[in-house]
């Protein structure tokens, strides 16, 4: 729809000029015959080209093509003029807006089939070029069912998520009564032997204390001799793992802290980290967070999420302070 603005001819007192949208000052005599010619010439050139006896199937393929974007135009006006947030008391009625439908309804159907049909034909047509046709237009028409789809169903989504806004939800009932502290008899800690497992000792062991718990130290060995050798693997690299995870082990038993030490071996430490803590059953698991977000996730991976996710037990996740 074109929006005029009339500007009148002090002169002659008569309206000389006509603005829209695009802001362009014209006479309307040319403005007609620009927008005329700018329909008809394609037109004429087409029918230049293709043919006298090709005018059938030109018309037949621009109504193909209004029957594809017609329902994109009847269905928003239907939503748009139904809406009383736009429309407030001009809404339609309900017996307006179901006559509305079903004119769309009908109308989208008898479009489908003709563009359905039409195609059929052109393939039919096509002969051994017929797989040209199909990789074409398959893809096309799945989009626009899709799009359609979409037009006519989100409207109603979104008044249906604007109301279940303003629904007020109860609030919930206040914690009453005395709760018991929990009891942590066994904390699993898992280490990676980066800087963040200080952190993360630091935190359990000072939970075992006021616990009196035990603390099970994991590491998983990822190195492909650790794989295949399992507990016969003497690498330097599992040999300084081991030291790393004794020396841990004894200075927190010098602090007085019962520690138990577990290693496993696999190239998924999720998984075994999941399985182990299965095994051992811990009352609470304190994990180091790297900070790790969006493509460092992807490249050295997130343990944290898989592991919380498949756990039953309190999880308590330490990173390093200011990181």
């Amino acid at each position: 729809m074109l929006r005029t603005v009339l500007h009148l001819d002090r002169d002659h007192g008569g309206p000389i000029v006509m603005e829209g949208f695009l802001s362009f000052r014209m006479r309307p005599w040319l403005r007609r015959l620009i927008t005329r010619m700018a329909a008809v010439v394609p037109a004429v050139i087409t029918i230049y080209i293709a043919g006298n006896e090709a005018t059938y199937q030109l018309l037949i393929l621009s109504q193909v093509i209004l029957s594809m974007q017609l329902p994109f135009a009847v269905i928003p006006l239907i939503h748009f003029t139904s809406d009383r947030l736009r429309m407030g008391v001009f809404a339609n009625p309900f017996w307006v807006r179901a006559l509305a439908w079903l004119t769309a309804a009908i109308v989208v159907s008898l479009n489908i089939h003709l563009a359905f049909d039409s195609v059929r034909r052109w393939m039919e047509t096509a002969g051994p070029n017929r797989w040209i046709v199909t990789m074409l237009v398959a893809p096309l028409a799945l989009l626009l069912l899709a799009m359609l789809l979409y037009i006519t169903v989100e409207p109603f989504l979104a008044r249906w998520l604007r109301r279940l806004a303003r629904r007020p939800f109860p609030a919930p009932a206040p914690v009453d009564g005395e709760l018991a502290p929990p009891a942590y008899n066994k904390i699993l800690v898992p280490l990676d032997h980066s800087a963040v497992d200080r952190f993360a000792v630091a935190h359990a062991a000072s939970i075992a204390k006021a616990h009196s718990a035990k603390l099970v130290l994991l590491h998983v060995e990822e190195d492909v001799t650790s794989q295949i050798y399992g507990q016969m693997a003497a690498t330097a690299e599992v040999q300084a793992g081991m030291r790393y995870l004794e020396e841990t082990a004894s200075k927190l038993r010098s602090q007085g802290v019962d520690v138990e030490t577990v290693v496993c071996f696999s190239n998924r430490p999720r998984q075994e980290i999941i399985r182990c803590a299965r095994r051992i059953a811990p009352d609470l698991v304190v994990m180091g967070a790297h900070g790790h977000k969006g493509l460092e996730d992807l490249v050295f991976g997130s343990t944290i999420d898989g592991v919380r996710h498949e756990l039953r037990a309190p999880i308590m996740i330490v990173r390093e302070p200011g990181g």
